[in-house]
């Protein structure tokens, strides 16, 4: 199958999932601190982490934007959402860098996933992808630092769920590969 394909695809069930599934969890949850919404498992950010390791730069945040700008269309945030995902999409060849084994101009088409990075290559990796969108996304939502600690909390919170939600699924439906990269 063809990476735009396979890109489609992911994007597609993931995003159904995210709002579908995990949303409708947040708008149904009652643990709440001061009225707020204590977590939001937010997984949509995997589309963006599962981009083939080749992906440019540039195309890595213009989709970033994509995802983003359909989440919050979705989600009525108007701008939080896409503007997480293009500080994600800009992070990520960097993290990339960071935690692949190997030259990343050696890998090719390579997708990071679980049973190609490892188990504590992909934990970190998504750790802390998934720690500076969060955090971002957070800060642009409650739009002030005397709220810090209520940020922490959340993005601390989310981030531990959402890093179990993907690992989870990346144990159901990736695909068991035999060579780590």
């Amino acid at each position: 199958m063809s990476t735009p394909v396979k890109f489609m695809i992911n994007f597609i069930v993931i995003m159904m999932v995210q709002l579908f599934i995990l949303n409708d969890i947040v708008i149904k949850s009652s643990i709440t601190l001061m009225g707020i919404p204590v977590f939001i498992p937010l997984i949509y950010p995997l589309i963006l982490l599962l981009l083939p390791v080749n992906t440019p730069h540039w195309l890595t945040m213009l989709l970033g934007f994509m995802v983003g700008i359909t989440m919050d269309l979705f989600s009525n945030t108007p701008g939080v959402h896409a503007s997480a995902c293009v500080v994600l999409g800009y992070v990520r060849p960097y993290l990339l860098n960071l935690f692949f084994q190997q030259n990343i101009k050696e890998l090719g088409d390579t997708v990071p996933t679980l049973f190609r990075m490892g188990f504590r290559s992909f934990l970190l990796y998504i750790l802390f992808a998934l720690v500076i969108h969060h955090c971002y996304y957070y800060i642009i939502q409650i739009w002030s630092f005397k709220n810090i600690l209520l940020i922490v909390y959340k993005t601390i919170l989310s981030t531990l769920l959402s890093i179990i939600l993907i690992i989870l699924s990346q144990l159901i439906f990736a695909k068991k590969e035999i060579r780590r990269i």
